[in-house]
């Protein structure tokens, strides 16, 4: 019974150890980290008030845009370029976030609006026209 014993509390204090040793994943609730996406690549902040840390707008012609907030805090995105997959830059568009962005507007003409709130507290956005031009970030 002793060597029992003995061996759930040697199990217990190793899972304990190792529990302790682990770092935190940036899927943890409540804890930002840093993840990459497969397809964009990139090092983003995740986890906590940034969720999974990515947002996706789909164009009617098959490419897509990714919207992530970088280690730098600012609102980054990077598109593919055609049908095929080929990618664009990472491209800047400024700003301070402890949040994720969000699509909050769209149109069938592939117009929209990105989201998130700032370091303020308050919600900010900008517009990108069906010409792929930006606005600045407005309130």
């Amino acid at each position: 019974m002793n060597k029992i014993k003995a061996a759930v509390v040697a199990a217990a204090a190793l899972a304990g150890v190792g529990l302790g040793a682990a770092p935190a994943s940036a899927g943890d609730i409540g804890v930002p980290g840093h993840c990459s996406d497969r397809q964009f690549g990139g090092t983003y902040l995740c986890g906590g008030a940034y969720g999974d840390g990515v947002t996706y707008f789909g164009f009617r012609d098959g490419t897509s845009e990714i919207f992530v907030i970088g280690t730098d805090h600012a609102v980054w995105t990077r598109w593919t370029t055609n049908i095929s997959g080929k990618l664009s830059s990472w491209t800047s568009l400024g700003g301070s976030f402890p949040s994720k962005v969000e699509i909050t507007r769209q149109t069938l003409g592939g117009a929209f609006t990105i989201t998130a709130r700032g370091d303020d507290n308050r919600l900010w956005s900008r517009d990108r026209d069906q010409n792929g031009k930006w606005n600045g970030w407005h309130n």
